[in-house]
């Protein structure tokens, strides 16, 4: 009698993180398009693409507590799959803080997601290399961090002009939502600092 042995597929984790990777872009393009046309369905879309990848996230933590060996330090792996998943919970925090306030996105608001969705496409060129083109990852992950402190410039810029034309109310509603994006840039930039150990690890 033969006996067949079943063996586990290795899950290779550096795609799951790519995953999760496009699902953030794709939500922070949503959150773009929002910002450019007042849209509640790109609003939803934001929302919808939050949740898948909130589940791309449970898969490779799912995956991660099944398997005993990984191509990356447990610790790390958790932290930037964790992390990838903030910047997208972020781009959900912007509609969410929008609708609640009641305030439309402006000029300012528009070209800081602008900048933060080209973050997050670089950041996903970054993961997509990492396995097999560390030093494009590594270009990538530079390129990433040049842009972090571009937000914080744009948001104090945006504040700026509020205070000259605004009252008050109008001021704190739109700095809390300027405040979150200006952190969704200072996570993406440790997200790639992250990165560029993991690839002197990995070296």
């Amino acid at each position: 009698m033969k006996v067949r042995l079943k063996f586990r597929r290795r899950s290779n984790f550096f795609e799951m993180l790519q995953k999760q990777t496009l699902y953030m872009t794709k939500g922070m393009r949503f959150l773009k398009e929002y910002c450019e046309t007042y849209s509640e369905e790109k609003a939803e879309a934001v929302i919808q693409t939050e949740n898948d990848g909130d589940l791309a996230r449970r898969e490779l933590i799912d995956e991660l507590n099944e398997s005993f060996i990984t191509p990356i330090d447990r610790e790390d792996l958790f932290k930037i799959s964790a992390q990838l998943d903030e910047i997208l919970d972020y781009a959900k925090t912007t509609v969410d803080e929008v609708r609640l306030y009641g305030v439309r996105p402006d000029k300012e608001m528009t070209s800081i997601v602008e900048v933060l969705t080209s973050m997050c496409e670089h950041i996903s060129l970054a993961v997509a290399n990492m396995e097999m083109r560390p030093s494009i990852s590594r270009d990538e992950a530079i390129l990433v961090k040049s842009m972090e402190n571009k937000v914080g410039d744009m948001c104090v810029r945006g504040l700026a002009i509020l205070f000259d034309t605004a009252d008050y109310k109008t001021i704190f509603k739109y700095r809390e939502i300027y405040r979150h994006l200006n952190q969704t840039a200072d996570i993406a930039d440790s997200t790639m600092d992250l990165l560029l150990n993991i690839l002197v690890k990995m070296a």
